[in-house]
């Protein structure tokens, strides 16, 4: 049965603070990053190794003065990557949409004035919303792999490239995938059934965009033997795009079916064996205009309390350079330099002849970063920074023309894998059953009454509203009605803690 994992936009912003003045701060080092994520001064919504966005009610020397009387009307700001020898058609073209204020060599700073805001030819945009910003909260001792391990050289082995071709030709057939579009949710639909029939816990993550629908981010779950609360994600985004007026053809085969079949391949190789700590395959919407399904999801996340280890993103591996060799540009935030560190490390055992290099870019961006702008550390290994696929965004980015090299999607593929497995910690056990699968709650929607049913002959329980507070706590043993006419309309998180510990969806409608 089909479940949705529903969001509050409140819960994703209950953060807010109005303050008066929007300010950019220059980073010096990573030590004057977390003294400005000190100070109790600033509010940070947004930052990278060269500065922080912030609000602020004093102005100071060290700040640049963006725009006074911030956040008014719940309006947005966004970073929109544009070369500086684009700056001046971009800005005329959207005059209506945007209030430029600040401009960079490669990016622009703008208040949205419109919700048809739009980004630059080939570059993204990131939104800047009302809520805090967090750092890493605790450097983590990743594993060190100091040599193959033979099954995980296996499952290296495995990964295929028919199937990458495979997924990447389907999602290019839906010719866009735009995230408001009927092809983006059909496209939804079809990775749902993809992760489903792989027996994973599946779920809809549905978000809006300024009020207005998208398709929604899917969610596939496996489930850990030893610590199914812990958590390593790899997610890629789903939707295409493209820029300006006209033809809205945008088949998005490397931006970014090549990333969305890199996560299916995976999944479709370690869904196979049972590892100690859970894993989730994410796939995204609305990446391509300011990464808002990732970043709605990485909120939630944190508003939940959720322990991830590490988020490793797929984005564009599918075209190479003609002269090239093979090799990935890691982008990475220092605040998780142990994290880039970690995935050096495993191409350095299985593939040391691959040029893996740690680099700064400053024109584009992708949904790691709302990983590591809600406290989690996130990674991004991309095609080239210099040399990436100029077909993105228009027609062309089709197969055989912006995907070339099917060989170096495969490669990528090895590597997502290799690093999620090495962290999740193969389980002594060979295949298992998806254990963690095993609690029914219906109806849900629910009004009146609810009933849960479960393998476990224990069961203690409670339901949270979506601030956390406890608003109902029983037990049971296999199965329970319960009258929930006290419970107001709503979305609840019903925490089952028995032998396998879960947490599932509740929204009560009348």
């Amino acid at each position: 049965m089909k479940r949705t994992l529903s969001l509050l936009l409140a819960l994703c912003i209950s953060t807010m603070l109005f303050a008066d003045n929007f300010v950019m701060i220059k980073v010096k080092d990573q030590q004057n990053l977390r003294e400005l994520f000190s100070r109790q001064d600033i509010n940070i919504h947004y930052y990278n190794d060269n500065y922080v966005l912030a609000t602020t009610e004093t102005l100071n020397e060290d700040m640049i003065l963006l725009d006074e009387n911030s956040f008014e009307d719940n309006e947005l700001y966004f970073i929109v990557y544009c070369d500086k020898s684009e700056q001046v058609n971009y800005i005329d073209r959207e005059r209506e949409n945007a209030e430029v204020l600040f401009a960079a060599d490669d990016y622009l700073i703008v208040k949205q004035l419109s919700y048809d805001l739009k980004s630059a030819k080939n570059d993204g945009m990131v939104a800047i919303y009302n809520k805090t910003s967090r750092l890493p909260k605790v450097t983590r001792d990743f594993p060190v792999v100091s040599e193959e391990d033979a099954t995980i050289k296996e499952l290296i082995n495995e990964v295929d490239i028919e199937n990458l071709t495979a997924t990447v030709q389907h999602l290019q057939d839906y010719e866009r995938r735009q995230y408001n579009t009927t092809q983006a949710e059909e496209a939804a639909q079809w990775l749902y059934t993809q992760f489903e029939d792989l027996g994973l816990d599946v779920e809809e993550f549905p978000f809006d965009y300024l009020g207005n629908p998208s398709s929604p981010n899917i969610i596939a779950t496996q489930w850990g033997t030893k610590f199914p609360d812990k958590y390593i994600i790899c997610g890629s985004h789903y939707d295409s795009h493209r820029s300006g007026d006209g033809d809205k053809t945008c088949p998005g085969a490397d931006d970014n079916a090549t990333g969305v079949a890199t996560v299916l391949e995976t999944a479709r190789i370690l869904s196979e064996y049972s590892f100690e700590y859970s894993i989730l395959y994410c796939a995204f919407s609305a990446e391509e205009i300011g990464l808002i399904g990732s970043e709605a999801y990485a909120s939630y996340c944190a508003e939940m309390g959720m322990d991830i280890i590490a988020y490793f993103n797929n984005d564009m591996n599918g075209y190479l350079h003609e002269g090239n060799e093979i090799h990935v540009d890691l982008i990475y935030p220092e605040t998780v330099a142990t994290l880039g560190d970690y995935y050096k490390n495993v191409a350095g055992t299985y593939f040391p002849e691959m040029e893996v290099r740690h680099i700064d870019f400053t024109a584009g961006d992708s949904d790691h970063t709302s990983f590591n702008n809600n406290g989690f550390m996130g990674i991004y290994p991309f095609e080239d920074k210099d040399n990436y696929s100029p077909y993105i965004h228009t027609k062309d980015d089709v197969i055989g023309i912006s995907v070339n090299s099917f060989e170096q999607s495969q490669r990528f593929t090895q590597m997502n894998l290799a690093c999620v497995a090495h962290m999740a910690n193969l389980s002594t056990e060979n295949v298992m059953e998806n254990v963690y699968n095993n609690v029914k709650i219906f109806p849900n929607p629910a009004k009146n009454s609810l009933t849960l049913q479960s393998e476990d002959a224990t069961n203690e329980v409670k339901i949270l509203n979506s601030i956390g507070q406890i608003v109902k706590e029983f037990s049971f043993e296999s199965n329970i009605t319960i009258d929930i006419k006290d419970l107001n309309e709503g979305v609840y998180f019903v925490q089952i803690m028995g032998e396998n510990p879960i947490t599932k969806k509740l929204v009560v409608k009348y």
